[in-house]
């Protein structure tokens, strides 16, 4: 047998077949690789279109609930609350420290607090006993007495009188 047959009936594995199966091997894990990356990313957006979904819904029950507005409404009557003032409380609260010779006339007052009073008292001395009162009383601030006057009524006198204070 000619040397020459002998190569050609001997099958060899060349450098060439290495090559070419590395690169069949490395072409075969890139492709199971690009299927497993693809496969989990459907299975992403497939996830997140799910959640969207939801989210959608529930934004959809949370407008049909007007929820902003009744947080806006809760919150307006919280501080409606907060700032009212109990006229009826007030009264109540000056009548008890008000000394018994101290009348009062009218009453008036504003939703900051401030209550503009005029009344009538037996003397002098009543209407500083009422500004005492009213100083030492926790619930009455800036206590102010502009006005002062004697009022005749036949053959007795009273005393006249403007109180304001903050409430």
């Amino acid at each position: 047998m000619n040397p020459k047959d002998l190569m050609y009936t001997q099958r060899r594995f060349t450098f060439l077949h290495l090559v070419s199966f590395v690169v069949f091997i490395a072409v075969l894990a890139f492709a199971g690789y690009s299927y497993l990356t693809k496969a989990s990313l459907e299975a992403g957006v497939a996830e997140a279109d799910t959640s969207i979904a939801n989210l959608q819904e529930q934004v959809a029950e949370l407008e049909e609930q007007s929820l902003t507005e009744v947080t806006v409404a809760q919150s307006l009557m919280t501080q409606v609350e907060e700032d009212e003032i109990k006229w009826s409380e007030m009264i109540m609260d000056l009548l008890g420290v008000t000394p018994l010779d101290v009348y009062y006339a009218s009453y008036s007052g504003n939703t900051d607090g401030q209550v503009t009073v005029s009344g009538l008292a037996d003397s002098y001395d009543a209407v500083a006993g009422l500004i005492d009162a009213l100083e030492g009383a926790d619930m009455f601030d800036e206590v102010f007495i502009p006005s002062v006057a004697v009022a005749t009524s036949g053959d007795s006198e009273m005393v006249s009188f403007g109180l304001s204070f903050v409430y």
